[in-house]
C-alpha cells in the first residue's frame, strides 16, 4: 500500500523550533508537528493522538532527563507505553545524550520543571541540567524495559553536531524509503554468493510487481553494502514476508517445479512465462549451491595449510592428531547443505566443536584453531583485539539484534565506508554497550566504549 501525501508528516517529540532537525525538513518540503516530552500527562495523550490518526509517517524522538523522569511516573506509564508502542510500528529513531543515560544522577534537582527559557543566557546552566540530568537508576530500568518491550532503540549522542548528522540521514533513509540494509565484509565466507541471491531476489520482486523497489549500495575495498529502497510500493515490515516467500520459490524451483510455477499465478504470470521463470530460477539455485560448495571447500583448505606450521611448531604431529584437526575444521565451518537463502546473507557464528569428537590436542592449539576458523569465515581477519572483542560480546549478548551489530563493526572499522554510517554504526555499537551494563562480568566495558570514541567523531 502506497504512502498518501497527507500522510508524509514527521513527528518530532522533544525537538526545539529551529533546530537542523526542522531545518532540513523544512528545505525538502516535508511537513511536521512538534511535541515535547517534558510536559503534562494531558499533553501526552495528544501526542498519542497525533500517533494514532495515520497522518505519521516516521518519528525522531530526543528524551531528556525529565522525560525518563515522567516515563517511571504511574500518571504517565499507561498512556506512555502506548505512545512507544505506537512509535515502534513506525519508522523512528531516538536519541538520548550521554549524560541522560549514563551521567549522576542528583536527587536534590531531580524532577524540577525549571520553567526554561533557552534563549536566556542566565538560564543556561537550568536548562542543560533540565535537558540532560541524568535518571536514577530505576528510572533508567524502567524507561529501559518499556523501550526494550516496544523495540525503541535509543541512540546516545554527545554533540549537536552528532545528533544532526544522525538525524538528516534518518530522515533521508525514510525519504528513500529504506527497507533492507546490510554490510558485507569483503572476506566472510559466502559473501560473493550472498551478492548473487540479493540480485535474485531483487530480479525476483520486480517479477511479482514490485518495480518501486530499488537496489541500492556500495562496495570498498574492505566490504559492500547491499540496501533495498522500497519506493511507495512496500513498507520495511512486509520485506521480510517477501523474502520468506523468495526463499520459498527457490527451494521450490529445485523440488517441484510445477508447484513453483502455480506459485506464480498470484502475481498474474502466465504459466508459459512462469515456466521460463522457474528454469532459469532453478539453473541459478543449483549454480549457487555449487558455487557454495567450491567456496566451503577452498575455505577449508585455506585453513588447513594455515594451520600445519602451528601443529609442527606444537609438537602435535602425526595422524591421528591430523584427522582430529580435520573433523573440528569441519564442524566449525557452516555447511551450505541444508540452502537456506537467509543463512547466507545473515553473518553467522559458525558450528562448534562436536561432542562426538575426542579432542586430544594441545588445549593452546585448540585456541588457535578455532580461532583461525572463526576469523577466516567471517571476515576478522584484519581486525584489531577490541573490535574481535566486542563481535564475541556481541554473539553473547546481541539477541536478535546480533547480526546488525556484528554489521556495525565491520562497517566502523572499514574507514572507506561512508562517514555518516561509520557515526551511525558506532553510535548503535555505544548503545548496546550501554545496554549491557554489569550483564558481562570481568569484561572492561570501560576500555571498548574508549575504542568506540577513538574511532571516529563529529
Amino acid at each position: 500500500m502506497g504512502i498518501a501525501v497527507e500522510n508524509r508528516s514527521f513527528l518530532l517529540i522533544g525537538s526545539q523550533r529551529g533546530d537542523s532537525v526542522t531545518a532540513k525538513l523544512k528545505a525538502l518540503g516535508i511537513p511536521y508537528k512538534i511535541k515535547l516530552l517534558e510536559s503534562s500527562p494531558e499533553n501526552w495523550r495528544t501526542i498519542l493522538d497525533i500517533l494514532e490518526s495515520g497522518r505519521i509517517r516516521a518519528v525522531i524522538a530526543r528524551l531528556s532527563g525529565q522525560a525518563f523522569h515522567c516515563l517511571s511516573s504511574a500518571s504517565y506509564r499507561e498512556t506512555a507505553s502506548a505512545i512507544f508502542e505506537r512509535i515502534g510500528q513506525l519508522p523512528h529513531i531516538a536519541f538520548a545524550h550521554e549524560d541522560t543515560l549514563g551521567g549522576e544522577f542528583n536527587p536534590e534537582k531531580a524532577g524540577v520543571y525549571l520553567g526554561y527559557n533557552p534563549a536566556d543566557p542566565d538560564r543556561a546552566e537550568e536548562f542543560y541540567y533540565f535537558m540532560f540530568s541524568p535518571p536514577s537508576d530505576q528510572e533508567r530500568q524502567a524507561a529501559g524495559e518499556m523501550f526494550a518491550q516496544h523495540q525503541i532503540n535509543v541512540i546516545p549522542y554527545s554533540t549537536n553536531a552528532e545528533l544532526s548528522v544522525l538525524a538528516s540521514n534518518f530522515i533521508d533513509d525514510a525519504e528513500k524509503n529504506l527497507l533492507f540494509r546490510v554490510y558485507v565484509p569483503s572476506g566472510r565466507l559466502y559473501a560473493a554468493e550472498a551478492e548473487k541471491l540479493l540480485s535474485l531476489f531483487h530480479e525476483w520482486l520486480q517479477s511479482g510487481g514490485r518495480s518501486g523497489v530499488r537496489r541500492d549500495g556500495y562496495k570498498t575495498s574492505a566490504g559492500q553494502v547491499f540496501e533495498f529502497l522500497g519506493g511507495e510500493t512496500l513498507q520495511r515490515g512486509d520485506l521480510a514476508r517477501e523474502f520468506s516467500d523468495f526463499s520459498s520459490f527457490l527451494e521450490l524451483c529445485v523440488a517441484d517445479p510445477s508447484a513453483a510455477e502455480d506459485s506464480l499465478s498470484r502475481f498474474g504470470v502466465g504459466r508459459s512465462v512462469g515456466a521460463q521463470m522457474v528454469s532459469r530460477y532453478s539453473r541459478e539455485v543449483r549454480r549457487l549451491q555449487l558455487d557454495l560448495k567450491h567456496e566451503r571447500e577452498s575455505r577449508m583448505l585455506t585453513i588447513r595449510h594455515s594451520l600445519e606450521a602451528e601443529i609442527l611448531d606444537l609438537g602435535e604431529v602425526g595422524r591421528d592428531k591430523t584427522d582430529v584437526v580435520e573433523a573440528l575444521v569441519d564442524s566449525l565451518v557452516p555447511h551450505p547443505r541444508n540452502f537456506h537463502p537467509g543463512n547466507i546473507i545473515a553473518s553467522g557464528s559458525g558450528g562448534n566443536f562436536p561432542a562426538s569428537v575426542t579432542v586430544n590436542l594441545n588445549p593452546q592449539f585448540i585456541h588457535a584453531v578455532e580461532s583461525t576458523v572463526l576469523q577466516n569465515i567471517q571476515g576478522t581477519v584484519n581486525l584489531g583485539p577490541e573490535s574481535k572483542q566486542l563481535i564475541e560480546l556481541i554473539r553473547q549478548y546481541g539477541g536478535n539484534d546480533a547480526d546488525e551489530l556484528e554489521s556495525a563493526v565491520h562497517e566502523l572499522e572499514d574507514e572507506d565506508a561512508r562517514p555518516v554510517d561509520r557515526l551511525t554504526a558506532r553510535q548503535r555499537l555505544k548503545a548496546f554497550l550501554g545496554r549491557m551494563g554489569t550483564a558481562a562480568e570481568g569484561v572492561a566495558v570501560g576500555v571498548l566504549q574508549k575504542y568506540l570514541e577513538s574511532k571516529l567523531s563529529v
